[in-house]
């Protein structure tokens, strides 16, 4: 699902989704990056002085000896170029401990084909079926897709449904309202029939106010909580279905809309049944990084909430503002996971495995509590971070690479401290704890190694405490980020 809010400048949030990886399963989510960005509010320079008011953050000034790694400002000599990088060290120059999204087990639709649903006299329709038309032949679609078994979609104007309603557009629609309306066009056959590989793309109307759980039973307008889309499934006579729900919110341009439905499109391919018990991608393979993303968890909610998200396209067939979308390949590779990537070094840090350097980051098991955030989600889930007792501290290595030279070392800082690292069943947030920080380092670049050190001052209801380490290079459009969990136990 997409929501719209900014990682630094995040763009949704969507608060239907969680991660089977959990074994908790609610429904799917995606969406915009139109609204705000989780692009960098908040952070602060690495300086000695306390950040985010959650996280106190210092440099100690100390360097690892010789059995750890060079030191950035070192590299004056013949084997390293201008801007300090050394001309022996491999790119990445470690092997890394990366995040990828996993399959839980559904296929995924291997020949999309997308009907497009809209309401007659909607201005924006001819672009809507457009779109949907030419979506699958697209390079952005082959470069988002291919490597998860999603070949091109189809559609075409028998897939063109226009809705007519007596009275022009409705002026309410909630979720369930939406859900019978597939549902019931589906099984009379009004629209097209289903089949394994077939999603309705629903775009309501712009005078439309959409809900979840509808005005008169108390719900939540879908466009002022900042939801830009989610797909789902419904039951259909003897079918299973797919469909995508996109509103044209009052403050939306076209171009967000059209970007909101390239995130849902994606994720109804390769997550096609989200609500069922083996569903496709869906759920990161560390729970640091379930925490950092708020538990938005499909291919485009991991690159949703960035301000780069959004990438237009030239293609000569398809020239639409669009978002980029997770890879699990680039991701392991130490590549922007966010494809189509920006053309510029990927940079970010990693724990660090034995026979790097000779030194290895010691993770523990912790367990985390996600039963504060509302029935269904268990009292017990484990995950991998560091066990400290409050006040006590915890001192590790990360490693600093890079994809191919940088222009200069880059900054490493704490993010993100005071953001709330969850949310309870009625919307109200979930605070993070609250740690003190301190770097042997702050800045560094490929090939780097650098100590952390960690104490936890208070832990959240949660059972944990999110530290998010931030790299941030001179002059790029991305910063990049290493969420830890730290825990008692």
């Amino acid at each position: 699902m997409l929501s719209h809010r900014v990682r630094e400048s995040l763009v949704g949030l969507c608060s239907l989704s969680v991660t089977t990886a959990l074994a908790v399963g609610l429904a799917a989510c995606g969406g915009s990056t139109a609204a705000q960005s989780q692009d960098d509010s908040g952070a602060a320079a690495v300086d000695g002085s306390a950040v985010d008011t959650g996280i106190a953050v210092e440099d100690s000034g100390a360097t690892r000896d010789a059995s750890g790694s060079r030191d950035a400002g070192a590299d004056a000599g013949a084997d390293a170029d201008a801007a300090g990088n050394d001309a022996a060290v491999a790119y990445p120059a470690f092997a890394l401990d990366v995040p990828t999204i996993q399959n839980n087990g559904e296929a995924v639709l291997s020949a999309p084909v997308f009907v497009t649903v809209t309401w007659a006299g909607d201005a924006n329709a001819t672009t809507f079926n457009t779109f949907g038309d030419q979506i699958g032949p697209s390079d952005y679609w082959k470069t988002i897709n291919s490597e998860y078994g999603v070949g091109a979609s189809t559609s075409g104007p028998t897939n063109h449904v226009s809705i007519s309603t007596e009275g022009g557009f409705p002026a309410t629609l909630s979720d369930s309202d939406v859900d019978n309306l597939v549902a019931q066009n589906v099984a009379n056959g009004t629209w097209p029939a289903p089949t394994r590989n077939t999603v309705y793309v629903v775009y309501l109307p712009k005078s439309t106010t959409f809900t979840f759980g509808g005005l008169d039973a108390g719900g939540v307008d879908a466009c002022q909580t900042g939801v830009g889309g989610y797909h789902t499934q419904t039951t259909a006579g003897a079918n299973q279905v797919a469909y995508a729900v996109v509103p044209q919110c009052p403050s939306f341009q076209l171009n967000d809309i059209i970007l909101s439905a390239s995130h849902e499109m994606n994720e109804a391919a390769t997550d096609p049944y989200p609500n069922s018990q083996n569903n496709g991608y869906q759920g990161f393979n560390d729970l640091s990084w379930e925490f950092f993303n708020f538990f938005q968890d499909e291919l485009g909610d991991a690159c949703e909430m960035y301000s780069w998200a959004a990438v237009t396209t030239t293609e000569p067939n398809f020239a639409y503002n669009v978002q980029r979308q997770w890879s699990n390949k680039a991701s392991l590779a130490g590549h922007e996971p966010c494809v189509p990537a920006l053309a510029e070094p990927m940079y970010n840090t990693t724990f660090l495995h034995q026979g790097d350097a000779g030194v290895s980051t010691q993770l523990d098991t912790i367990t985390a509590n996600l039963s504060p955030m509302g029935q269904g989600y268990p009292s017990s889930v484990p995950g991998r971070g560091f066990k400290v007792a409050l006040n006590q501290s915890v001192t590790f290595p990360i490693g600093l690479y890079s994809d191919q030279p940088t222009s200069a070392p880059w900054t490493l800082d704490v993010w993100g401290a005071t953001n709330p690292i969850g949310q309870d069943q009625n919307g109200n947030p979930i605070n993070n704890g609250t740690a003190t920080v301190t770097f042997s380092k702050s800045t560094g670049q490929n090939g780097d190694i650098v100590d952390v050190t960690v104490t936890p001052t208070a832990y959240s209801t949660l059972n944990v405490t999110l530290v998010t380490i931030r790299s941030v290079l001179p002059g790029a459009t991305a910063h990049h980020y290493l969420p830890i969990l730290i825990a008692p136990n």
